[in-house]
């Protein structure tokens, strides 16, 4: 076996050899492949020029060719030597229980006084008494000792001898190859293994105290679940899923009605993500990276844990400060940070900042961005209230109905520094021709129209405050229910002047 490609939840094994076949068709019999290997058809197998590969199958064709016993593999022989010192250990303890067992014989035998030798023989017999008395119970202590220790060490043999014998569960694999001359050729064989989780990204994020640098610190913990040793394998981890169906998706109709029964795809894939640009407005084509092949080769037992650390990486960023008012009264500070591109980001990471722990974030691994947004927690320090100052509800007409709702954000800087924050709300936006959304006031906010987002970027000096305030109107049928206003719940904040 010479490599080893770990993806997320499968591996793919390749292994090299030189193969000396004659002119003609021959057959080549290939063992101690991975147990785990599901079907032939998905071996696939390369040799020299002038060789071709006709068949690939778990059957003999040549019926007269005797049966090729399985050969030792490397855990099979190493098993087999630790199962001669199991056996020369078990032999030690039967020695000890034969000898124990002797000893308690005779002292047994010889507790009995020939008769007419009782007298003046009180101090002596004292003696013999207090001997057998102390001598049987350590006896009879040590004897159990052993015996638990035979038992130990005569499962441990059972499990070793098991060990020590090929798998009869490795199906040997059978080549028919056709050479055009007589000569020694390259062989590599590759396959693909089914097994749940064979290797576990790590990712740690750390800031330092100003934010302005990030360190990405990735590791995997590699488990060796091929049912093979691993003897100076080159190993290369892979972010991804394997694919193995590579046929063309068919695309039908998409067809619409109202029988209630979703029988199409209908939108079909959706990212998740949209691709911003960059201050030219041209696209950012970032290009994340998922494969790294670890520099060094690395040996492992079958069934073996071990944890690869990856090249840590310091990357550029700046701070900023984010409140969303409207669903937390907790202000963010994150940090942006670029160049970020050609990581090998997993779904989730640790973050820590000023040397402690933060928590837990989230990645959005496909993410087509100019900068990766990373939270560092909250700061108690900016003081964030939003109210409800104007609930106006009034009919316009005789078909129609007027919401009027103006809420007010106030923002305080209690940092002995200036510092910049971004804070966003939101007004609704309308679905339907006969709900129409007027937006009346927002205090100088970027208006994303399309989504309704309101987005405003504060400078505030040290112990400054500052308060924005938005309105809008909604305008909707009087026969149409839009819930807009919950007059039970009122949402109120400290205001700073």
């Amino acid at each position: 076996m010479k490599a080893v490609t770990l993806y997320l939840s499968s591996m793919e094994m390749e292994h090299q050899a030189s193969l000396a076949l004659p002119a003609g068709t021959s057959q080549v019999l290939i063992q101690n492949a991975s147990k785990y290997l599901n079907t032939a058809s998905e071996v696939e197998v390369r040799l020299g020029d002038g060789v071709e590969v006709l068949s690939i199958g778990n059957d003999n064709e040549d019926e007269e060719e005797p049966t090729v016993p399985l050969a030792l593999t490397a855990a099979n022989r190493a098993a087999a030597d630790s199962l001669t010192r199991a056996n020369d250990e078990l032999a030690r303890l039967e020695a000890e229980l034969k000898a124990l067992e002797e000893e308690k014989a005779m002292l047994l035998a010889n507790r009995l006084m020939p008769s007419g030798t009782q007298a003046g023989w009180s101090a002596e017999l004292q003696k013999g008494a207090t001997l057998l008395r102390t001598r049987l119970v350590a006896i009879q202590l040590a004897t159990r000792q052993l015996t638990r220790q035979q038992e130990t060490q005569k499962n441990l043999a059972r499990r070793l001898e098991a060990r020590s014998k090929p798998d009869e569960q490795v199906k040997p694999y059978y080549i028919t190859v056709r050479a055009a001359r007589a000569g020694t050729f390259p062989l590599l064989l590759r396959y693909g293994v089914n097994r749940r989780m064979t290797w576990r990204p790590r990712l740690e994020i750390r800031a330092d105290e100003a934010g302005k640098t990030v360190q990405f610190i990735s590791s995997g913990q590699v488990f060796n679940r091929s049912g093979l040793d691993w003897d100076k394998v080159r190993v290369v981890l892979v972010n991804e899923v394997r694919t193995v169906d590579v046929s063309k998706p068919a695309m039908e109709p998409w067809t619409l009605d109202s029988d209630g029964e979703n029988d199409h795809i209908g939108e079909g894939r959706v990212d998740a993500f949209v691709v911003k640009g960059t201050a030219a407005g041209r696209p950012v084509e970032a290009s994340q990276g998922t494969r790294y092949e670890v520099p060094e080769l690395i040996t492992m037992a079958a069934g073996d844990v071990q944890r690869i650390s990856l090249p840590a990486l310091t990357l550029p960023s700046r701070t900023e400060y984010l409140a969303l008012p409207k669903l937390s009264d907790k202000v963010f500070l994150q940090t942006k940070v670029s160049g970020w591109e050609g990581l090998h980001l997993p779904e989730e990471a640790e973050v820590y900042y000023r040397g402690a722990y933060v928590g837990d974030t989230e990645l959005q691994g496909q993410a087509y961005n100019d900068s990766l947004e990373l939270s560092l927690g909250f700061d108690d320090r900016i003081v964030v209230g939003r109210t409800k100052l104007e609930d106006f509800s009034r009919n316009a007409g005789n078909q129609k109905r007027r919401v009027r709702l103006t809420y007010e954000l106030n923002v305080r800087n209690l940092h002995a520094e200036p510092v910049r924050i971004k804070i966003q709300d939101q007004v609704p936006v309308s679905s339907e021709k006969e709900i129409q959304v007027k937006v009346l006031e927002t205090t100088g906010a970027q208006v994303e129209e399309r989504i309704g987002r309101l987005t405003w970027y504060l400078n505030l000096a040290p112990n400054a405050s500052q308060r924005l305030r938005f309105s809008f109107e909604v305008e909707f049928p009087k026969d149409k229910e839009v819930n807009i206003i919950k007059h039970d719940i009122r949402i109120r904040s400290p205001k700073f002047r």
